[in-house]
C-alpha cells in the first residue's frame, strides 16, 4: 500500500504524516503526487500492518520545481528537496543521512515517462507560477477569481500555485484579504475544495494553511 506523506519538523524533531487515501502501486501514488507537489514530501510504501518501510522522494528541486536540476540533498530543518546548486552555502541531508534521521528506508522517485516532470513542462506548471505571482495583487477582483477557478477545473497541478500564493501573504495582508478569501475558497473547483478541506487537519502543512485562510 503506498499513500501521499508529509514530512515537517516539530521542535527540531521530525514528523511524518500520511494522507489517508491509499493507493495499490507506486507508480498511481507517484502521479497523484505530483499533481500536487507542493502539497507533499512524497510517497511512502506502508507493510501489510500499516508501518511506513519506505519512503519514495521525488527529484523535483524546491516546492515547485523551477530549477530544472534533479534534487540530490535535503535542506535540514524545511526538509525542502534541492539540487547540488540550490543547496550552495545551506545546512543539507544527503538521502542516507535522512533516512538515518528518519529510520526509514528513503530513495529517489523514478521518472515517470512520458508524463513526468522531467519530460515536458506541463502547461499547469506555468500556470501555477502566474497564480503565485499574482494572487496578492488580484485576488480581491472577481473576474481574476473565476479565471483562475477556471483554471484549477482545467489543470489541477495549478493547485501549486494557489498554495503558494495563499502562503506568502502576511498576517496583515489575511485579515486584509479575508472576505476574497473566503470568497474565493467558495467558488473553488469540488476537486480543489475537498482536497483543502481534508488538509485542514493538517493545519501546519502548506494546503492546510491555504485552506484556514481560505476559510474552509
Amino acid at each position: 500500500m503506498f499513500r501521499l506523506i508529509q514530512l515537517h519538523a516539530h521542535h527540531g524533531i521530525p514528523r511524518i504524516s500520511a494522507d489517508p487515501d491509499g493507493y495499490a502501486h507506486e507508480r498511481a501514488a507517484l502521479e497523484r503526487y505530483r499533481a500536487t507537489p507542493a502539497t507533499f514530501f512524497g510517497v511512502g510504501r506502508f507493510d501489510s500492518r500499516g508501518r511506513l518501510a519506505e519512503i519514495i522522494m521525488d527529484t523535483i528541486c524546491g516546492p515547485l520545481g523551477d530549477c530544472p536540476r534533479p534534487a540530490v540533498v535535503i535542506q535540514a530543518g524545511t526538509f525542502q528537496r534541492l539540487c547540488d546548486t540550490c543547496a550552495f552555502g545551506r545546512e543539507v541531508l544527503t538521502v542516507p543521512q535522512l533516512a538515518a534521521r528518519l529510520g526509514v528506508a528513503v530513495r529517489l522517485a523514478p521518472v515517470l515517462a512520458p508524463s513526468g516532470r522531467h519530460a515536458a513542462v506541463e502547461p499547469g506548471w506555468h500556470a501555477g507560477n502566474r497564480i503565485a505571482r499574482e494572487f496578492a495583487a488580484h485576488v480581491e477582483d472577481p473576474v481574476w477569481r473565476m479565471d483562475l477557478c477556471a483554471e484549477l477545473a482545467r489543470n489541477p497541478g495549478a493547485v501549486n500555485g494557489l498554495l503558494i500564493g495563499v502562503g506568502a501573504l502576511s498576517h496583515r495582508d489575511v485579515l486584509d484579504l479575508y472576505p476574497a478569501l473566503c470568497t474565493l475558497g467558495a467558488q473553488l473547483p469540488a476537486g480543489v475544495h475537498h482536497d483543502l478541506l481534508r488538509a485542514t487537519v493538517r493545519p501546519l502543512s502548506p494546503a492546510g494553511v491555504a485552506a484556514l485562510r481560505l476559510g474552509l
